[in-house]
């Protein structure tokens, strides 16, 4: 029979906390080493306590050999696997890897003597207890091992402690303290081994062990496993519930049957219950959480469905107030804070002000953010903190000296606020503002995984609400933008009327000075002719020569003078066109006659190729030829030797095309966009004909366009030869050139 008393007891409890302990961080996340030498170093303890248990409280001899063979098995690894866990909790495995190696080979080596007498040679009953281990010869050395590997991993946990700071230095004080309870109270069995006589209730040390390593796991954030409690309680809850109802159902279900049929089929009825209890799983389920938030304010948060929720907000709300509403209220569904607030910085006043905030005292928010030293004790902070702000944690540090704010009087106003966390946002290094939360209503700390998560959710509410506020900038920008472009466009309408009429005067001017200077010159050819023909009597060869230049000059001015005159009554929509079915090449050959003796004085071969005899009529105006005249002559002055090819083809089918090709000069890429704009000349061609002001393609162009045609350049580069062409069309519409700034067309 047992005989349970405090000492077995405090075995058996020990046992079944430091398993619950070890498996569930495990559970939390298997691939971290922490957990999983902390989950192997548990199962080794609790091995090593019930085969205690069953040693002690055991009337059979036999029995208790087995139970000293179990605790002996599990008690020669404990000092490899708890150094293996200091090791991984302190991030110093690496560094350490020799005594881990050595550790686990003596381990192993005494591990085969652990069956023997050499190890331990006999159970023997003692005490209150009904058996106790007699020390072999090897226990002595076995007990040397065991406390040296444990005194090392305390020593380290011990300088660990006091070269960390914060958080992490307050898990790790636990930890020491609650391992070295935990191997004074289990160290009670090496004693009673070499026959020591010790207070036997030390061994309620050792329960202190797995309770103090859970109350960091629960007040500081040990491993992070406070979620998975919850949900396994709330699991649990839901099992034994509805194990209460499918008990209770059954044997309900079964009598119904019974009476209803006459015979009784426990099997049928159990079906038939668990299938109803399937359709009820979820909502009791649901049921059980939302009693659980409301009472406890525990409901866990899917952290994949919170970022999802914030991204799509990030993306899709671009008007500020909405959207800080809006990631405030997923921020208090899911953390179920007492208080929050946003808080943004106004760069040009250079001050924060309070944009949302919730369970705050307006007066206490208001001086928060008007603290003189907020702004930059922010940055600060934020920088040296990794950039979260956990107050509570903060004042910790501060209070112990392991930590200085930058303004400790800020810290504790924050503190007294109810502030627990504060996320900095910041875009490009730069603080936009921060967020900060209140602590939670169910009086629990934020847990590792909810500062992550914070941390992700600062950084995309920080580009949401810079993108939201430049939106609402550009709001701004867009009516101020609209105010000056009517005031703009206002200005620019008086300055176009003034340039309208400026335009007209220039127009006027040319049209007028023009006529004033067609009449003289006309009288001057007309006088020049009558001399060269001998009117007024012979002229000699030396003078007739100077009649001659007299008589091309003026030719030039004469032309100079018609294509001003066609430009200020083509601008000003004065110039009025002679429609009718016209043949091209009657023109083209015109052309060549009144042109060949000019091309042949240079030394030019002008030819006009053949053109198809049946080419067809356009609708043009005679001023066309002045075009052709335009294209022919410029080949003739640009191209110093070679040849001169004019066609004129039905090209294509509803077109007729009028090309120049020469052998002279050539266009530069550079110049060949400016070509038929008005006094526009080629690069270097004043050198050649000094005479040009740059005005015959730009009346030959404005021609063209009239006649809903085209016309172009082509040239390899320089003294690579040129092509002029114009095409127009069979059939058009015919249509005056349209005068600048408006002015009327006379039709």
């Amino acid at each position: 029979m047992v005989n349970f008393n405090y000492f077995n007891l405090s075995l058996l409890f020990g046992s079944a906390i430091a398993l619950f302990s070890g498996v569930i961080p495990y559970l939390r996340n298997k691939n971290r080493l922490v957990n999983k030498t902390w989950l192997r170093l548990n199962v080794a303890t609790a091995i090593w306590s019930f085969g205690y248990f069953l040693m002690i409280t055991t009337e059979h001899y036999q029995t208790a050999w087995i139970g000293n063979w179990i605790l002996h098995a599990a008690a020669i690894f404990i000092p490899s696997l708890f150094i293996h866990f200091i090791l991984a909790l302190t991030d110093k495995v690496s560094s350490c890897r020799w005594v881990l190696a050595v550790s686990y080979i003596i381990s192993i080596v005494f591990s085969f003597f652990n069956p023997t007498k050499f190890f331990v040679s006999d159970v023997l009953p003692k005490f209150i207890f009904n058996y106790v281990c007699d020390a072999g010869p090897l226990y002595i050395y076995f007990t040397i091992f065991f406390f040296s590997i444990v005194l090392f991993g305390i020593y380290i946990l011990f300088k660990s402690v006091i070269t960390t700071t914060g958080l992490t230095s307050q898990q790790l004080k636990y930890v020491l303290i609650s391992s070295t309870l935990g191997f004074i109270g289990g160290g009670n069995v090496f004693f009673l081994t070499f026959n020591v006589s010790i207070p036997p209730y030390l061994i309620i040390l050792f329960t202190l062990y797995p309770i103090v390593i859970s109350y960091v796991i629960l007040r500081y954030r040990f491993m992070d496993v406070k979620i998975v409690v919850f949900r396994s309680i709330t699991f649990g809850v839901i099992v034994l519930i509805m194990a209460a109802i499918f008990a209770i159902a059954s044997t309900l279900m079964a009598e119904v049957f019974t009476e209803l049929t006459g015979m009784g089929s426990d099997i049928i009825s159990g079906l038939v219950v668990a299938i109803i209890l399937t359709f009820f799983y979820q909502p009791l389920r649901k049921f059980i959480e939302q009693v659980t938030n409301v009472f406890l304010f525990k409901k866990t948060y899917d952290k994949d469905k919170l970022l999802s929720k914030v991204s799509d907000i990030s993306s899709s709300i671009l008007d500020l107030h909405n959207l800080l509403g809006s990631i405030s209220g997923i921020l208090d569904e899911s953390f179920h804070t007492e208080r929050i607030g946003i808080v943004l910085l106004d760069d040009k006043q250079k001050k924060l002000e309070v944009f949302y905030q919730v369970g705050f005292d307006p007066k206490q928010a208001e001086k928060l953010v008007s603290h003189p030293e907020v702004i930059v004790a922010l940055r600060y902070e934020a920088k040296q903190l990794n950039g979260l702000l956990v107050i509570d944690e903060m004042k910790t540090r501060f209070e112990n000296g392991e930590f200085k704010p930058y303004s400790p009087e800020l810290l504790l106003a924050l503190h007294e606020t109810g502030i627990a966390v504060i996320l900095p946002l910041f875009i490009q290094d730069q603080l936009i503002g921060v967020i900060a939360l209140g602590n939670k209503k169910s009086g629990d700390p934020y847990n590792t995984q909810d500062l992550k998560i914070l941390k992700i959710v600062a950084a995309q509410a920080a580009v949401a609400i810079e993108n939201a506020r430049l939106y609402d900038e550009l709001k701004d920008f867009n009516v101020k933008l609209e105010e000056e472009v009517r005031r703009k466009t206002s200005q620019l309408r008086q300055a176009n009327e003034e340039l309208k009429r400026l335009d007209e005067v220039k127009s006027e001017f040319i049209s007028i000075a023009s006529h004033q200077l067609r009449t003289p010159l006309t009288v001057i050819k007309g006088y020049i002719s009558m001399m060269r023909e001998g009117s007024f009597g012979e002229v000699p060869p030396k003078i007739m020569d100077n009649l001659e230049k007299v008589y091309l000059s003026n030719e030039r001015l004469i032309g100079l003078v018609e294509n001003l005159l066609d430009i200020s009554r083509i601008e000003s929509g004065r110039q009025e066109f002679d429609w009718k079915q016209i043949q091209l090449a009657d023109l083209a050959k015109t052309v060549i006659e009144n042109l060949g003796k000019q091309a042949k004085d240079k030394g030019l071969k002008l030819t006009l190729h053949k053109i198809d005899k049946d080419l067809p009529k356009v609708l043009a105006d005679n001023k066309i030829h002045e075009v052709m005249m335009n294209f022919v002559d410029n080949a003739i002055k640009y191209t110093p030797s070679g040849k001169i090819d004019v066609y004129l083809k039905n090209e294509p089918k509803d077109m007729i095309t009028f090309c120049v090709k020469d052998t002279g000069r050539g266009i530069d890429p550079q110049i060949k966009s400016n070509l038929f704009k008005k006094f526009s000349r080629g690069k270097d061609s004043f050198r050649i004909h000094t005479e040009g002001v740059g005005l015959g393609l730009y009346v030959a162009k404005m021609i063209i366009d009239a006649h809903s045609g085209k016309i172009w350049a082509e040239s390899e580069g320089r003294d690579n030869g040129s092509q002029f062409c114009f095409s127009i069309p069979l059939q058009h519409t015919p249509k005056d050139i349209k005068p600048k700034f408006g002015t009327k067309v006379k039709k």
